[in-house]
């Protein structure tokens, strides 16, 4: 079995991918969660290796003297280089382009991890965030035909929840992005809901409503044929 939640950040997918896990453990099934940025496909790897290059250096306190010595001497070459990392960095991972022409890849890395997961050690997989939220930060609000296609041969979950926090909840919560960018994604995220069969909206306004909700949703779907 396959859940996904997505929605922006701020929306609380991950409390209650945590309790949900912890609930389904309690009721004695076995669950596996994997993050999407951080465990699955040539965009989470590529993530990975750009954020350890630009690691921040470490300051003389604790560091051996010839890193301080090295720091000390060159502190404005390693801020110049950690900025051009980040500017890389930015540049590659929302790249529209680059998203499209690795996302087929992706979807046949992730088909190996639910056939171990789901068939050879028979759990529940959760994902945090799916392909689908990859969809919504690719969309401009205009060229829909590409997201579609790349929709259609996204694996559909057996439930994929879209959580229902609107952008002024979102930053509120969490205000890291900017608030053009949140409006822009959650109406992307209307858009791409309505073409997956299994998706379900759940309102996280009361946090105990949600989780029964959530999983009223999941014990249908675990009895199910």
């Amino acid at each position: 079995m396959l859940i996904t939640f997505s929605g922006l950040d701020g929306a609380g997918k991950s409390t209650l991918v945590e309790w949900l896990t912890a609930t389904l453990q309690a009721d004695k099934r076995r669950v596996v969660v994997l993050h999407m940025n951080t465990h699955v496909g040539l965009h989470a790897y590529g993530r990975f290796v750009l954020d350890w290059a630009g690691r921040p250096f470490r300051g003389t306190n604790g560091a051996p003297p010839a890193v301080g010595a090295r720091r000390a001497a060159h502190g404005s070459g390693a801020r110049g280089l950690r900025g051009a990392l980040r500017r890389i960095r930015v540049a590659i991972i929302w790249s529209r382009l680059l998203r499209e022409v690795i996302y087929p890849v992706d979807l046949l890395l992730f088909l190996g991890y639910r056939l171990y997961v789901e068939r050879l050690r028979k759990r529940i997989l959760i994902m945090d965030r799916y392909f689908y939220d990859y969809l919504a930060d690719m969309a401009d609000g205009r060229r829909w035909t590409s997201l579609r296609l790349l929709q259609a041969i996204t694996p559909t979950p057996d439930v994929a929840f879209l959580l229902d926090v609107p952008p002024e909840q979102a930053d509120r919560r969490k205000p890291e992005q900017p608030f053009p960018f949140l409006t822009r994604r959650w109406q992307a995220y209307k858009t791409l809901f309505p073409w997956v069969r299994t998706s379900v909206i759940l309102s996280n306004g009361d946090l105990d409503t949600a989780k029964a909700t959530l999983y009223g949703v999941v014990s249908e779907r675990l009895r199910a044929p």
